[in-house]
């Protein structure tokens, strides 16, 4: 009888159906798994996330981006490419927030620059990742090319850029 619940539940037939196929571009909820086990010993800041990431990225592909926070892919666009070059983040080696996330409003992989991927693979020796940003409201998570993840506070640049900040709540001057 179990046997038959399970076939039955995943929708294939004894008559040798196809499963049902389902799109769902969404991201999955909450900090990745390998960024929670990842091992910390610094707790300090390692300054704005435009500090970490340079000039090393070639190419952000998004992935996913909410429609409830988002009217047009030009506004995701100018609202990532704001928080890759904003001075008011600040990234950190471990979860600096306390409160849970869910699923993330953008979801983004990282292209990281040739010259950046021989610095990891060859100067570095260490496997190369592709980068991945997901981010929430005032929290992200950056996976950089050597598999490292940084937890990013973005409340300024969140507050100051977003469609549902709170411009007073921002130390960072509102942009005209």
């Amino acid at each position: 009888m179990k046997a038959f619940f399970l076939i039955v539940a995943f929708g294939i037939t004894a008559s040798g159906g196809e499963p049902p196929i389902i799109f769902d571009n969404r991201p999955e909820s909450g900090i990745p798994l390998e960024a929670r086990a990842q091992e910390t010993v610094d707790v300090r800041s390692h300054g704005a996330l435009s500090d970490l990431v340079g000039d090393s990225i070639k190419t952000v592909r998004v992935r996913y981006f909410s429609r409830a926070s988002w009217a047009s892919e030009k506004q995701v666009r100018e609202y990532i490419a704001g928080a890759l070059t904003n001075r008011s983040t600040q990234c950190y080696s471990f979860q600096i927030w306390s409160q849970m996330v869910a699923e993330p409003e953008i979801e983004c992989l990282i292209d990281f620059t040739d010259g950046y991927r021989n610095k990891v693979t060859l100067a570095e020796h260490k496997p190369y990742h592709e980068g991945r940003l997901l981010i929430w409201q005032t929290e992200a998570c950056f996976r950089d090319g050597d598999g490292r993840w940084w937890f990013v506070s973005l409340f300024d640049y969140f507050h100051s850029h977003h469609p549902a900040g709170d411009r007073e709540l921002s130390h960072e001057k509102t942009p005209k």
